[in-house]
């Protein structure tokens, strides 16, 4: 049976109660349907290994009182473990899923919530990751000590229809500089291109990311012109994505060309643990392995002594 008594205990006051409780007939009702080796009593059972006083305290305790964040929690997992990685998609599926009705006690959660959940959790994720590392090692179930290095091309959420190069991003540059000296002296700015946002805070958003692009721009090309000749890339060749500035370019794990991020993560060989994990804005493998060497040891708490890795 899915039982939180001792999260309860320790979920502090200023959080809205759950329409739901163990004692809840309907509640008892959906529990009693789920196998004993269903995917959420496994996320409960293990999430009573957690200290989750971090995440409360993200929250600032004024205003409206917001839904359980442990409760919250509990779905997220569900969901990721699934395949359903959005705020959205977590958003449509509590109120459709009876195990996510189990695992939640109910709570019904606005989209607008799981955004910020995702962002407040997102700050704690080291800190319980290294919670359950760290207890693992406690009590034996690994050393932590033997890993397998592994890294995968990941495509960034940017579209490689808006990759440009540095005479589009310069002309871009100087229409939205216009559009906004138009504004600033009341002048109206007239018909703006299919890109150019319609609203001034939409505009003022693009600047900035248009001016980190032409900042990630410049640092390529210097990389770029330290290379030999052979290799050098010429200068209106250089593209790079409005939507995400900072992800390089590269053939991603389905051979797709566009902006990527590559994803590393140290596996126990002696259990199914992650012992190390980060994300680099970079398109190879190069100069990853003492960061996550580094990783690893800020997440366990202990050195590795032996690391399988690939030629990359």
């Amino acid at each position: 049976m899915i039982s939180v008594p001792s999260l309860d205990a320790k979920v502090p006051a200023r959080f809205a109660q759950a329409p739901w409780n163990e004692r809840t007939a309907f509640w008892c009702q959906l529990d009693a349907q789920l196998p004993p080796d269903h995917l959420a009593r496994e996320i409960q059972n293990a999430m009573a290994h957690l200290d989750l006083a971090p995440l409360y305290h993200t929250y600032s305790g004024r205003g409206k009182a917001p839904p359980r964040p442990d409760l919250m929690l509990a779905i997220v997992l569900f969901e990721l473990r699934r395949g359903q990685r959005h705020p959205s998609q977590w958003y449509r599926d509590t109120p459709e899923s009876y195990p996510l009705w189990g695992l939640g006690f109910g709570i019904r959660p606005s989209r607008s919530c799981w955004y910020e959940f995702r962002e407040c959790a997102g700050a704690d994720v080291d800190t319980l990751n290294a919670q359950l590392l760290h207890e693992a090692v406690e009590k034996e179930l690994t050393t932590a000590e033997c890993g397998a290095l592994d890294g995968s091309a990941v495509a960034a959420h940017a579209s490689t229809r808006r990759l440009i190069n540095q005479t589009r991003l310069e002309q871009r540059l100087e229409q939205l500089e216009a559009a906004t000296q138009d504004e600033a002296q009341g002048e109206a700015t007239g018909a703006v291109p299919g890109w150019m946002a319609k609203t001034s805070s939409g505009r003022a958003h693009q600047h900035e990311r248009y001016g980190q692009a032409q900042e990630q721009r410049a640092k390529r090309q210097a990389a770029n012109a330290q290379r030999p000749a052979s290799q050098r890339q010429a200068p209106d060749q250089s593209l790079v994505s409005s939507g995400d500035p900072e992800a390089p370019l590269g053939l991603d794990k389905d051979h797709g060309f566009g902006p990527l991020y590559t994803v590393h993560t140290v596996r126990d060989v002696t259990s199914p643990l992650i012992l190390g994990y980060d994300g680099f804005a970079q398109a190879s493998n190069a100069a990853t392995l003492p960061p996550m060497l580094r990783r690893s040891q800020q997440l366990t708490g202990q050195n590795l002594k032996d690391l399988f890795v690939d030629r990359a």
